[in-house]
């Protein structure tokens, strides 16, 4: 199967050491270890000092030839003079998914397939369990090649989810979880998996509640295969911070996969937009988003978080050009519309505000905000911004009412029209139902017109000593 399999890989030019690592999912520094100790077939662009090429049926070749299997080493060799290597822990079971209970034939067909990779994790674990200590010793001295159905799966995992839409976020899953089906060991793909579920309540109308607690399971289990993958540690961060809000522990692991990788944009992207959060790090963050941009300069979630990033440090004008920029060069993106909406919010431009609103709503397939949206319109039309306004919190109200809404975006307008105790009342339900945009509270400019009203006080030191374990 593995040479069927193998002798399927397109023959494609593979230009740089970080696409030749994303080929095997591994780091750069293992791949270039490989060519210099196991002959791995990279060339060099003539002329250009640095530059290199391979072909991807060379690598694959390559990978099931006998010169990349690692040179053994004796248990006794790898624990001279230190501590004995740890055997891998099994991570923690995902917890029981509820999408039996969506419609969508897809996301059934997904959450099925993670049932059975979990099923086949579970399995490689109990087996481990009962292997003597040396046999899980020399496993672990072993270089984790991955089976290579599950790298092409990984693969088109990675290309959907740099695409940051509803529907390849949606693909990404699909194909992270094949990845982990077909090699259970294969930590880079849990890893992929992590990151997909930490960002899509941002792009997908999946919930925060469903989404993030899969994120963290999906890291640890990454951490647990390979401790060194800097994308599992950021990944697991993003997710204590935004969703368990232990934001000293998120923090350790963002720094952790930048020790591992100072080249990982991600791990540099995710940290600053953590950091945006803690209103005493919004410079730190905009170094760290300018970092990743450095990195990265092609990547469009980076460029938008730092258009917001230099938004929030003072810098309108030039954030809103940006924004304004990408829009036009990328309308399928959703991550413009959105920014361009909260800064018209912030800044009282309705007509913006709307005009963005929808935008949004139709890119993430979200038809209660187009709601919002029509309601706010024809508010604005009759009335003005005040009747706008109070169509708006019509809406949201009765959304809130039933359940169907934390409250946050209803303290927003209560905000504007002046009702605080109203404003203050949403967010004490926001709190309570553990809406993530609530770690953000202090830096929301939204909510600039609470500030002293006595509630409002008590809930930003609540969640201070929340995210920092105060006592």
């Amino acid at each position: 199967m593995a040479q069927n399999a193998t002798s399927a890989v397109p023959n494609r030019r593979i230009d740089s050491w970080k696409e030749i690592a994303a080929f095997f999912g591994r780091d750069e520094r293992t791949v270039k270890r490989w060519e210099k100790e196991r002959g791995l077939p990279v060339q060099r662009v003539p002329g250009n000092r640095g530059s290199v090429f391979a072909y991807a049926d060379e690598l694959s070749r390559w990978l099931h030839s006998s010169k990349a299997q690692p040179p053994v080493v004796t248990v006794s060799e790898q624990t001279k003079g230190s501590k004995p290597v740890a055997a891998p822990v099994a991570a923690e079971t995902i917890q029981k998914s509820n999408w039996a209970r969506r419609k969508a034939p897809l996301w059934a067909a997904i959450a099925v397939l993670a049932v059975a990779a979990l099923a086949l994790w579970a399995g490689v674990a109990r087996h481990r369990h009962h292997q003597s200590a040396s046999q899980q010793q020399a496993r672990l001295v072993m270089a984790h090649i991955p089976d290579p159905v599950a790298r092409e799966f990984y693969l088109k995992g990675r290309y959907e989810l740099s695409r940051r839409t509803n529907d390849s976020l949606i693909q990404a899953v699909g194909a992270f979880t094949q990845a982990v089906v077909h090699d259970p060991g294969y930590a880079a793909a849990y890893a992929g998996l992590a990151e997909c579920y930490d960002i899509m309540p941002e792009f997908t109308a999946i919930t925060p509640s469903e989404a993030f607690p899969r994120a963290i399971a999906a890291a640890r289990k990454a951490i647990a295969l390979d401790d060194s993958l800097a994308e599992a540690h950021r990944a697991l961060a993003f997710g204590l911070f935004y969703w368990e809000w232990k934001v000293p522990e998120a923090l350790n692991e963002y720094q952790r996969a930048i020790a591992l990788d100072p080249r990982d944009d991600e791990a540099h992207h995710w940290y600053a937009t953590s950091l945006l959060a803690l209103d005493t790090r919004t410079k730190d963050a905009l170094a760290e988003i300018d970092t990743a941009q450095q990195l990265n300069p092609a990547s469009r979630s980076i460029l938008a978080d730092q258009a917001l990033i230099r938004y929030l440090n003072g810098d309108a004008s030039g954030a809103i050009a940006q924004l304004r920029d990408m829009e036009r060069a990328e309308p399928e993106f959703a991550s413009p519309p959105r920014y361009l909406a909260q800064i018209a919010w912030i800044e009282g431009d309705d007509r913006e505000w709307i005009v963005q609103t929808r935008r949004l709503a139709n890119l993430s397939k979200d038809p209660a905000t187009l709601d919002e949206a029509a309601a706010a319109e024809k508010g604005l039309a009759v009335g003005g911004s005040r009747a706008m306004l109070e169509a708006l919190r019509h809406v949201q109200k009765r959304k809130f009412d039933r359940g169907q809404d934390t409250g946050f975006h209803l303290a927003e307008t209560d905000a504007r029209l002046g009702l605080k105790p109203e404003a203050v009342a949403a967010l004490r339900t926001a709190l309570t139902v553990r809406d993530f945009r609530m770690i953000c509270l202090e830096t929301n400019p939204a909510f600039a017109t609470l500030r002293g009203v006595s509630g409002f006080e008590e809930l930003m030191r609540e969640i201070h000593k929340r995210a920092t374990g105060a006592p």
